[in-house]
Order: structure tokens, then sequence, then C-alpha cells
């Protein structure tokens, strides 16, 4: 009964044109349906550049020719079950400082008449994740109106985090109330994020972010029912009653986890000078854990929350090549199954007793990382 559900995935292309500018050019609406049905085993996928035009182009057809349907409570299903939820990122400045934003709406109605006020405000409508011009306080009040949910994105990453730039919710005035989650990133985990105390009462998001088929659900929600559509999901998100688990990348595999220097590689430890102390080059860029340690206002733990598990994609283990993957998905199902349930006597029918051991010393948590940071992500040690 359990669901997993990625609500972050950017399409390369749409309707023949670019979307996501940094996304794999191969990875399309249809390729990131069937990825996450069949390889990944999501329940539920949020398409984050849906109001785009080629993207709304592509959805309005997919409902045309039957491949999809719209659910009463929002959202809309594949023949094979999966849930998607259409959302949008946008860039706005705050008070000087470039933040990316994320919002998720019902249906297609409600993506329609966002897309008409993005026409309106951003240079390209046709491109993902473009600087709007509009207030912060408009722009949220928009999704409110159409029934969608907004949010933080990436919250903490030094680049666009709303966190990874400001220090509070205070320039957001009375209007931060209208932030219904932040998401965590690939560099944060929730024991971190708690550590500042004006979070511990907003719900959390964790999502892959994810610009290419493979990176598809390396951080995902499990919810501890079967999701039926949009009410039902955004109910157990903003309430946090029915999440399971957060399962996402130990933090120092995110590739912004330590204050590290984009030139020679240096880390400088707690520095927080813009030049680095080896090559006094200016490229600098300070780290998650470096940036929180900064804001952290309380030690004391937030009860009640859901538990944040270790997760890391099979494609990112040391010796799960293409091939071995495409033997293990044939044979054993898809990434969550064989994660989460294939027996060690099951998996030892397709791989060495080395590799049995680190899937499941992934399930434990165990896995050793070498850290990520300027760019670059950590490493998963042999």
């Amino acid at each position: 009964m359990l669901s997993f559900c990625d609500l972050h995935v950017h399409l390369g292309r749409a309707s023949g044109k670019p979307v996501k500018i940094t996304a794999s050019s191969g990875l399309t609406l249809n390729r990131a349906i069937d990825h996450a049905e069949k390889i990944k085993g999501l329940n539920v996928l949020g398409i984050i550049d849906a109001a785009c035009d080629g993207v709304l182009k592509e959805f309005k057809g997919l409902l045309a020719e039957g491949s999809l349907e719209e659910c009463p409570g929002g959202g809309l299903k594949t023949a094979r079950g999966l849930l998607l939820i259409p959302g949008s990122e946008w860039e706005m400045d705050i008070e000087g400082t470039r933040v990316h934003c994320l919002a998720f709406f019902p249906g297609m109605g409600e993506l329609e008449a966002y897309n008409s006020y993005l026409r309106e405000k951003v240079r390209n409508p046709g491109l993902s994740t473009q600087f709007l011009r509009d207030g912060f306080h408009k722009a949220f009040s928009m999704v409110g109106r159409l029934g969608g949910h907004p949010g933080l994105a990436h919250a903490f990453t030094p680049f666009k985090g709303y966190f990874g730039q400001l220090d509070s919710f205070l320039p957001l005035g009375e209007y931060a109330k209208g932030v219904d989650f932040v998401e965590l990133g690939l560099s944060a985990d929730s024991t971190l994020a708690d550590r500042i105390k004006e979070l511990q009462k907003i719900p959390f998001l964790v999502g892959s972010d994810a610009h290419s088929s493979p990176n598809i659900a390396r951080e995902y929600l499990e919810i501890d029912t079967t999701v039926r559509d949009f009410e039902q999901l955004f109910q157990i998100i903003l309430s946090g009653k029915g999440i399971k688990a957060f399962r996402g990348f130990p933090p120092a595999l995110g590739k912004y986890y330590k204050t590290r220097c984009r030139q020679c590689g240096f880390t400088p430890g707690e520095d927080e000078r813009k030049n680095c102390p080896r090559c006094l080059k200016p490229t600098l860029v300070q780290g998650v854990s470096n940036r929180i340690e900064k804001l952290s206002d309380t030690e004391k733990p937030l009860t009640g929350r859901a538990p944040y598990f270790y997760h890391i994609p099979l494609h990112l283990l040391p010796g799960f090549g293409p091939k071995t993957l495409d033997v293990l998905y044939k044979n054993l199902g898809s990434e969550m199954e064989i994660i989460h349930n294939i027996s060690p006597e099951q998996l030892e029918r397709f791989l060495d007793k080395k590799r049995v051991e680190m899937i499941l010393r992934l399930r434990r948590g165990g896995l050793e990382i070498e850290c990520g940071g300027a760019g670059s992500y950590g490493k998963v040690k042999k």
C-alpha cells in the first residue's frame, strides 16, 4: 500500500522545442512517464515544467488521445496508474536576491490559467525556471487562487536557494504564511533543516530535481497509503500525517555540501571568505553544512516529523553499470523493488557478494561517502 512520490522532475524537450536548457534532450514527457513506471517503480510523478507552452500542449494531447485522464480530486492518471502532478518552477527577486520557487496545480484548467499569467510575466513561456517579473506575494497569491500549493525550491543551495542566501523569512513579512512547503534539496536533510527554529513549523518536501532519466527518484517521499489524487497528496504533505519517510541523498553526497573552491578544489572548513585561502581567487562556494551551521538557532530535535532515510539510486553505486542494471530490472523488477524488497538470496542470483552487500548497506544507510562541494557531487566509496 506504499506510494513512492517524486514531485520534481524536469523535461529537456517538449513539442520539438527545448524546455529546461540544462536537462537531457532525451527526457521527454513520455519518456519520463515510462521510466518512472517501468524502471523506477514510482506511484506519483511531479512534472515541474508543466506550465511551459510545449509541455502544456503535450499534456493536452495525451488527454485528448486517452493516454491520461484527470482525477476528480486533481492530478492526472496514466493507464498503468501513475499519478501525474503538474507543477511550475520559476525564479524571482526577493530584496535583490534571486531565488527559485515551486508550485503544484490540481488540473489542466488551473495549469492553463497559470500559463496565461506566466506569458505576461516571463520573457520566454516555453522555457522552464524563467525569471518572473512580479512580486512574491502576487505570484504566491495567484497560485493559491488557482487551488495550487507554492513553496521554496532546493532551499539551502548557494545559488538560487532561499536560505542559501537569506537568513530568515523576515524579508517576506506576513507573506511568509503563503509558503506551503520548503524543499530540502540534495545537500540537506530534515535533521539539518530543523536546526533552524522557524522551519520547524513548515512542511518539508524532497524531490529529485532530475534533469535526466536515471536521476528520477534519487529523492522521494514514501507515503503509507495509495495516493489517489492531488487533494489527498497535499493533505498528507501539509499535515505530515501519512508520510512514512523522506528518502534522499546523504547530505554529504550533495554537490554543495561542503564549502569548496571551484578553481583549485580546496576545502577550507568554516572559512566564509569569498577568496580561496589557497589559490586566492574569488571562487569559494559556501557549503550547505556551513550555511546551516551559521543559521542554526536550536539543537532541540523536532518530534512528529517523518524520519529521513538516506537513499542513493543504483546507478551511483560502484560496479552498477548499465549492463548490470538492465539485468536487474529485467529479472527483479523496478529500482524501488530492488532497493526495498528483493531478498539477499534473489540478489545473489545476479550479483556477486560485494555488490549484494552494497545494496544491503544502502538499505541500512551504511555506505561511506566522499563529500561533495562547489558543484561536484560526492561519491560512494568502494
